[in-house]
C-alpha cells in the first residue's frame, strides 16, 4: 500500500491507474465506487479517464442449470467403501466418475467501461481522493491554462453513477461507452446513449448513459461530445432482465429528471448514515485506512437489495475472471463477512441470507438427487443462482460438502447479534435441513466416531505410500464445522422450541463426532489419520477453524491451544500466508491467541505484501476476502466478545496501536461499544443496550474484571 495524506478523512494520492492498460495490474491501482447492484474502478486518468463499469447480475453462463451426475450416487458410495478398506488408489480413480457436468458454474462478467477523452496537456498538483466519509472518490488537477475538479460517485438512492466534472475555464472532452466489442448494440435514444449485451440465453443489459452541460453537446457516432464546458454532469445506469423483465425502461426512469446537487444530498446522507454509526482511529494511519476502508467496501459492493459480495466484492474488469469471481464457500464468502456484524453493518449482510435461500433450495434437490437423502448439501462454490453441485474437476477442492453447513452458521450470528427471534424463525430451517443432510450421510470409522467419508480438507494433499491423495475418511476441518452446525441447531430448536426429537438425535451426534486430534510432532492432525502433508506451507490452515472463527480452541482447551500455536508457526515457517486472504486468516488466529505481537507483525506484512497501492487486497490477482478478513482481525485485536464477556485491547501489540478510539463496535446481545485507549491502556468505556433486556456483563480491561448490569447505557468508571 502506497503512501497517502489523511486529511478530514479524505485519503489522497498522488497518482493514477494506467488507463490505457498496459499493466494488467492497473486495476488494481484504479479506486472503487459502488452502490451494492453497481460499481465502478476510477483510473483518474488526465488526458484519458477510464471507468470499469460492474453490474452485480452480469453472469455469463446458462441460468438455473441442473448440473447433477446422475451416477454420483453409485460411485460416492462405492468410493466410501474403498476408502474405508483403505484401497485410496481405487478409491481416486473412480472419483472422476463424481464431477458434475457441465463442470463450472455461471461467471460472474466485467459490464463495461466508460472512456473520457481530454485534450492532451500536462498536470500539476495532481491529486485523486477517496472521501470514505461520504462516499466519493475525487480527481483534481491543475493545467497549464485551466483546474479541473471531477467527483464521482455510485449513489444508492438514485441507482446512477455519477461523474460530475468541473472547470475554471471552458472544457471540451468527449465520452464514451464501450465493452471489448462485443456488444449488440449501441444507439442513441431520447438524446442518451444506450448500449445493450445479452450475455446469456435469457437475459440482456442495459448500460443507458445521459450528460448534462452548460455548454455544448453533440452526438458523433458513438461519441458524445461536450464543448465549451465549466459544469458537466455524467450519469450512468445498469439494470439487467435478472431483476426487472423491462430493464429498458428502469434505467430511462432513473435518468430522468436528475439535479446533480439534490443527487449529491441524497447519496451523502444515504451512505454516511451507514458509513459513520463507526469510529475508528489509532496512531497507525495505515491500518486506519485499511480497517475503514474495508467498511466503505462493505456498504459499496453489499447493501440490501444486491448480491453479496463475491471473490472481488462488485469490481470486476475481465470478461472471464480468474477463478470466475464466484462465491467460494471453503472460506471466502464467509470471510467476507466476518467482520460485517461489529462494523455495525447489518443490513449489508442481508444480500448473503438471500443468496442462502437460494443456495439452500438448490442444495435440497441436489441431496436428493446425487446422495439419495433429505436434507441440504452445498459444495465449495456457488452463482447467482444458488448453483451448490460439485464445481470444476479438481480433486483438491471438488468434493468438499461443508460449504452449506458452513454458510449456514451465519444465521445463529446474526441472531446472537441483533436478538431477532423473527429472524432466526425464518432461517431455522436451513440450518435443520443442512443438518438432516450430515445425520443422514455420517457413517461410523473404526473407532465409532462419526464421520464423512469420502471428504477432503480443502485443497490440500497428504502423503500415504509416497503417492499424493486428496480424499480421506474423514477431515479435522468436517468434524469441527459439524460440531458447530449441531451445537448451534441444537441452540436454536431450544430457543424456538421446535423439534425436540431431532434435536435429542443431534445430542447424541455431537457426542460421536471425533475429537480434534494432535499429531506426534505436536501440531493439531488435519486429517483423521496422520499422513505429511505434501505442502507444508499450504494457504488453506483448515484444521485451525476451531481456533478461528470457531472458539472451540480456547484458553480453557490449553494443549489444544498450544497445539494450534505450533501448527500456525509451522505452517508460516514452510511459506504459508502468501495470498493476502491467507494473511488475513493467519493474523486473526494470532489475535485469538492473543498474540498481539506476532498479529500485528502480520497485519504489517498483509499491507506490505498483499496490497495494491490503494490498498485492495491482493490474492493475487485482486480478491476482497482479504480486505474483509484483516479488518475482522484489526477489530478483535482491540475487543473480544465472547458470552457476555468483553475483553478489550486483548491482543494489543506492545508498540504499534498505543493510542485509539474505537466507537460504534457492535457486540453479541445488540450491544455497543465506544472505546479509547492511551499508552496500550483503556481511558473510556461506554455501554449502549439496545434490546429491552437487562444484560449482566463482564468487562475485562487493564487486568481489572468488573461485572455489570447493564439497561441502557452507562458509561463505566476506569
Amino acid at each position: 500500500m502506497e503512501n497517502f495524506i489523511n486529511v478530514n478523512d479524505e485519503y489522497i494520492f498522488d497518482f493514477y491507474a494506467d488507463t490505457n492498460n498496459k499493466n494488467k495490474n492497473a486495476f488494481n491501482d484504479a479506486l472503487p465506487i459502488g452502490n451494492g447492484s453497481m460499481g465502478a474502478m476510477i483510473y483518474g486518468g488526465v488526458c484519458e479517464e477510464k471507468l470499469i463499469l460492474n453490474e452485480d447480475s452480469v453472469w455469463l453462463g446458462k441460468k438455473n442449470r441442473d448440473r447433477y451426475n446422475k451416477s454420483f450416487k453409485e460411485y460416492f458410495y462405492k468410493i466410501q467403501k474403498l476408502i474405508n478398506d483403505n484401497l485410496l488408489n481405487e478409491a481416486h480413480h473412480l472419483a472422476k466418475y463424481l464431477y458434475s457436468s457441465p463442470k463450472g458454474e455461471c461467471i460472474y462478467s466485467v459490464a463495461g467501461e466508460l472512456r473520457i477523452i481530454f485534450e492532451k496537456t500536462n498536470a500539476y498538483n495532481y491529486k485523486r481522493i477517496i472521501d470514505m466519509g461520504n462516499g466519493i472518490v475525487k480527481v483534481n488537477y491543475d493545467t497549464p491554462c485551466n483546474k479541473i475538479s471531477r467527483t464521482y460517485f455510485a449513489s444508492y438512492p438514485n441507482n446512477v453513477i455519477v461523474i460530475n466534472i468541473k472547470s475554471m475555464k471552458p472544457l471540451s472532452f468527449y465520452t464514451y461507452l464501450d465493452r471489448e466489442k462485443i456488444f449488440d448494440s449501441i444507439e442513441e435514444i431520447s438524446n442518451d446513449i444506450l448500449l445493450k449485451y445479452q450475455y446469456n440465453e435469457e437475459d440482456t443489459l442495459f448500460i443507458r448513459m445521459k450528460v448534462l452541460t452548460d455548454g455544448k453537446k453533440e452526438l458523433i457516432g458513438d461519441n458524445i461530445l461536450v464543448s465549451d464546458s465549466l459544469n458537466t454532469t455524467i450519469y450512468i445506469t445498469l439494470r439487467t432482465t435478472y431483476y426487472n423483465n423491462d430493464a429498458f425502461n428502469w434505467c430511462a426512469s432513473k435518468l430522468e429528471n436528475l439535479n446533480y446537487e439534490e443527487v449529491l444530498k441524497k447519496h451523502i446522507l444515504d451512505y454516511s448514515n451507514l458509513f459513520k454509526k463507526q469510529v475508528f482511529k489509532t496512531n497507525d494511519e495505515k491500518i486506519n485506512y485499511l480497517y475503514n476502508f474495508s467498511r466503505y467496501l462493505m456498504i459499496s459492493s453489499s447493501r440490501e437489495f444486491s448480491q453479496p459480495a463475491n471473490l472481488q466484492g462488485i469490481w470486476c474488469q475481465d470478461v472471464f475472471p480468474v477463478w470466475d469471481s464466484k462465491f467460494t464457500l471453503n472460506i471466502n464468502l464467509e470471510m467476507n463477512y466476518w467482520n460485517v456484524f461489529r462494523a455495525n453493518l447489518i443490513s449489508c449482510a442481508k444480500p448473503y441470507f438471500s443468496l442462502l435461500k437460494r443456495i439452500h433450495k438448490k442444495g435440497l434437490n441436489l441431496a436428493k438427487e446425487m446422495f439419495g437423502v433429505e436434507g441440504f448439501v452445498a459444495f465449495h462454490n456457488s452463482d447467482i443462482y444458488g448453483d451448490c453441485a460439485p464445481q470444476d474437476k479438481y480433486m483438491p477442492a471438488t468434493f468438499w460438502p461443508l460449504g452449506g453447513a458452513w454458510l449456514s452458521l451465519m444465521i445463529y450470528e446474526y441472531y446472537l447479534y441483533t436478538n431477532d427471534i423473527e429472524f432466526l424463525k425464518e432461517y431455522e430451517n436451513i440450518l435443520n435441513d443442512s443438518a438432516l443432510f450430515f445425520k443422514n450421510i455420517l457413517i461410523e470409522n473404526e473407532k465409532k466416531e462419526l464421520v464423512v467419508v469420502p471428504s477432503l480438507s480443502p485443497e490440500n494433499s497428504y502423503l500415504y505410500n509416497n503417492e499424493k491423495y486428496n480424499l480421506s475418511n474423514g477431515c479435522t476441518m468436517d468434524s469441527e464445522i459439524l460440531r458447530d452446525l449441531f451445537n448451534v441447531t441444537i441452540s436454536v430448536n431450544n430457543i424456538l422450541n421446535i423439534k425436540e426429537e431431532e434435536t435429542k438425535e443431534y445430542i447424541k451426534i455431537v457426542q460421536k463426532l471425533p475429537k480434534i486430534k494432535i499429531a506426534s510432532n505436536g501440531t493439531i492432525m488435519e486429517w483423521m489419520n496422520e499422513y505429511k502433508e505434501v505442502d507444508k506451507g499450504h494457504r488453506h490452515i483448515s484444521h485451525l477453524y476451531a481456533l478461528y472463527p470457531s472458539n472451540q480452541i480456547n484458553d480453557k482447551t490449553k494443549e489444544l491451544k498450544e497445539a494450534a500455536n505450533k501448527t500456525l508457526n509451522t505452517r508460516l515457517k514452510n511459506g504459508s500466508g502468501h495470498t493476502g486472504w491467507s494473511k488475513a486468516w493467519i493474523t486473526c488466529m494470532y489475535t485469538r491467541l492473543a498474540n498481539g505481537n506476532k498479529a500485528y507483525k502480520n497485519l504489517k506484512e498483509f499491507i506490505k505484501k498483499s496490497t495494491s497501492k490503494v490498498g485492495l487486497d491482493l490474492h493475487p490477482p485482486f480478491q476482497i476476502d482479504g480486505n474483509f478478513g484483516i479488518a475482522s482481525a484489526i477489530s478483535e485485536m482491540l475487543v473480544r466478545d465472547d458470552n457476555m464477556v468483553i475483553s478489550l485491547l486483548p491482543s494489543i501489540p506492545k508498540k504499534g496501536l498505543e493510542n485509539g478510539k474505537y466507537y460504534g463496535l457492535l457486540l453479541k446481545g445488540n450491544i455497543v461499544l465506544n472505546m479509547e485507549w492511551n499508552n496500550n491502556k483503556v481511558t473510556y468505556i461506554e455501554l449502549i443496550n439496545n434490546s429491552n433486556d437487562c444484560k449482566k456483563i463482564i468487562i475485562n480491561f487493564n487486568n481489572i474484571i468488573k461485572e455489570v448490569l447493564l439497561e441502557k447505557s452507562m458509561i463505566i468508571n476506569i
